[in-house]
């Protein structure tokens, strides 16, 4: 497997893990006001594996790349930025809907007729809470992506 498929691969596990996690956590402080830490194990996992399986199968990095080279130069907070907010707008367009049946019709036992016009109703939060944590975690998460790949060190140090 090459480097860059390694690093793309931990890259995206690593992101969906930690979205999979806060957007179940926030999810559900927004719409009930509290966690439901007994269904939190199996919603976390399915946001993990649905934020896995979609970075898998869409090439979002890329494609918030090529937007943001539009805008900017890599390596400057802009660019970042845009390309942070790209990935975000993709992959909630397809996890709000997939965590919003899983969650009122899976869980909870509603119809789904009944949960998806509520699919993006966390949208917008969602979106803001991830492009905060992408800008603060975003270097390291991709040093530690590099590192797993088996980047060298020196090569792994010029991202920031």
């Amino acid at each position: 497997m090459k480097t860059e498929t390694k690093i793309n691969l931990y890259n995206n596990l690593f992101n969906s893990i930690i979205f999979g996690v806060a957007f179940t956590i926030i999810g559900g402080l927004i719409t009930t006001g509290t966690v439901d830490w007994n269904s939190f194990p199996i919603s976390a996992l399915v946001g993990v594996l649905a934020g896995f399986v979609i970075g898998l199968i869409i090439p979002i990095g890329k494609i918030g790349a090529a937007a943001a080279s539009k805008v900017s130069k890599p390596g400057t907070f802009l660019f970042s930025l845009v390309m942070n907010a790209v990935l975000l707008i993709l992959m909630l367009l397809f996890m709000c809907p997939v965590l919003t049946i899983f969650m009122g019709s899976v869980l909870m036992g509603a119809p789904i007729s009944a949960v998806l016009p509520n699919s993006y109703a966390l949208f917008i939060p969602f979106f803001f809470i991830g492009l905060i944590l992408l800008t603060i975690l975003g270097g390291f998460v991709m040093k530690l992506s590099m590192k797993c790949a088996g980047m060298p060190a020196e090569t792994n140090q010029e991202v920031a």
